[in-house]
């Protein structure tokens, strides 16, 4: 095996990758080593290695226009990237009639995971069967090779027809929950967990530091920005001030009054708070609560905005922004009931497990109160819209286009509660909400982003989801306007199949029917 040569092309699959872009599955293979593998175990065993790299993507000889040799071309060959041309996929499928007996042999991974393997057998028009037991990773195939290879990128119309009409009615039920003042549209809004003090009955928001933007060229504008607690025992809550300007010494902000340090006005640390209004110490077994009646509320200490095109900025929050909020409070307590008995809401409970359970220690004992009010209204009014959606695309649609639509709108409202729960949080550094599967455990944030749900919301992750779809196409050789592939034939949709199964049981799968068994078995 040329290993060298394909740690080099796995290191550029390190950046933007679309077939992982779908998605978040943690142990996806490189493509490119994925189709070493394929056709290593293909291929006869007397293929000599310069014609195993050329059946793999990279060039051969000189090429004579540009005068580059062999090596310079090699290093710009990005495998993930590149399809195979006809030429190549004809070598592989002679071969495959020489040793297999059929040009196109029958290839079984039961344990596919994310999918490179059979995604890198699909690109060679190989016969695939691929199967996983998680339910996430079989429907992350479908959308990835399935429905690209069966209706090839004229879908991506469809696709963004209804990724828009779901944002248009997104936005008409929303918008009174999040108003902007004239000539802003508010983009992001700050929360902080609060708890009790049981000294002084103040409310603490917690967190760690009170940044908003400390990106390096904002420093440098005089826009680096956080706020500033300010105590308030005769009210026992905690107020703030907003404080912005230069990058002062160390991570301090350089103002006209001075300079003030965000990171030394923290309420809690290793889990520990402590009172602004009192100084009293706050013990974590006291803001731990593992059970349905959590002692954590929150607090919305800042919201994020723009002026036109301008640059994001902050403000404390206003009279409308909060009004925004007691609406959305009164809305779900209306539909609360209804959302439990259609199913949208659900009460099944967080992982007991302690390798996965502490969000639990703060009350998070049921999945939907991962979720604030306002974040759980967006989310289900996305779900309702969604649902109606369904009726539509299935009356104007073939059942399996319809479901290839559906499905990537399914993938979009994913994303939507990936990015917009009490486990996302905000980084300051450049500045942006993350994802709260960024890491492979779920945490709760002391602080976390919510994000205006009418337009930004549905519209982020739309464009992110849906427009990674031509790309895959891209990546299997497809061209608009035509389901031909660079060396496939009009794809047979026979010629892959995506089971949900386990791989101790394959009785689907007719006895003598797979010429290889190529799988990177789990790690359990």
């Amino acid at each position: 095996m040329p290993v060298q040569l394909l740690n080099e092309k796995v290191y550029y699959e390190h950046g933007g990758n679309t077939f992982k872009g779908l998605h978040r599955w943690y142990s996806r293979k490189p493509l490119s080593f994925s189709r070493a593998s394929v056709l290593a175990s293909l291929l006869p065993a007397d293929v000599t290695m310069e014609e195993f790299e050329y059946l793999l993507g990279m060039h051969k000889g000189k090429d004579f226009k540009s005068g580059k040799n062999s090596k310079q071309m090699k290093e710009e060959v990005k495998l993930y990237k590149t399809p195979p041309t006809a030429v190549r996929i004809k070598k592989v499928h002679d071969y495959c009639q020489q040793i297999w007996g059929t040009r196109t042999p029958t290839v079984l991974d039961a344990f596919a995971g994310g999918g490179s393997i059979p995604f890198e057998a699909a690109r060679y028009g190989l016969n695939v069967l691929a199967s996983d037991l998680n339910p996430v990773a079989v429907v992350t195939m479908k959308a990835a090779m399935e429905y690209p290879l069966k209706f090839g990128p004229d879908l991506q119309h469809d696709i963004d027809k209804w990724v828009k009409w779901v944002g248009d009615e997104a936005e008409k039920r929303l918008a009174e929950f999040f108003p902007s003042l004239p000539g802003e549209t508010v983009q992001n809004y700050l929360w902080a967990h609060t708890v009790v003090c049981p000294n002084c009955e103040s409310v603490v928001p917690l967190s760690p530091n009170w940044w908003l933007n400390k990106s390096p060229s904002a420093g440098k504008k005089g826009n680096w920005c956080a706020v500033k607690p300010i105590p308030n025992p005769e009210n026992k809550r905690i107020d703030f001030e907003l404080v912005k300007g230069k990058k002062g010494k160390g991570t301090t902000i350089q103002t006209d009054d001075g300079e003030y340090d965000p990171d030394t006005t923290t309420t809690i640390s290793r889990g520990t708070g402590k009172c602004p209004n009192c100084g009293n110490v706050i013990d974590n077994n006291y803001i731990c609560s593992p059970s349905k009646e959590s002692k954590l509320g929150h607090q919305l200490y800042a919201v994020g905005y723009k002026k036109g095109k301008g640059n994001l900025e902050f403000k404390i929050p206003r009279e409308c922004d909060l009004e925004g909020i007691n609406l959305a409070e009164i809305k779900i307590s209306e539909k609360f009931n209804e959302w439990e008995s259609l199913n949208l809401v659900s009460h099944e409970s967080t992982p007991i497990n302690p390798q996965y359970s502490m969000i639990r220690n703060y009350g998070i004992v049921e999945w939907y109160q991962c979720f604030n009010p306002r974040q759980l209204l967006t989310l289900t009014t996305y779900l309702e819209i969604i649902n109606e959606s369904k009726i539509l695309i299935q009356s104007e649609y073939e059942w399996e286009k319809s479901q290839a639509i559906l499905t990537y709108l399914s993938l979009v409202f994913d994303r939507c509660v990936d990015l917009n729960s009490k486990l996302s949080h905000w980084d300051a550094g450049h500045p942006l909400y993350r994802r709260a599967s960024t890491t492979h455990s779920l945490n709760i944030f002391w602080c976390y982003p919510e994000t205006t749900g009418t337009w930004r919301l549905w519209q982020k992750c739309g464009e992110a989801v849906s427009e990674d779809y031509s790309p895959l196409c891209f990546l299997f050789g497809t061209t608009l306007g035509s389901k031909e592939n660079y060396g496939i034939e009009i794809h047979d949709s026979k010629s892959i199949k995506i089971d949900s199964a386990s791989a101790d049981n394959l009785t689907h799968i007719p006895d003598n029917s797979v010429d290889a068994v190529i799988t990177d078995p789990p790690y359990y």
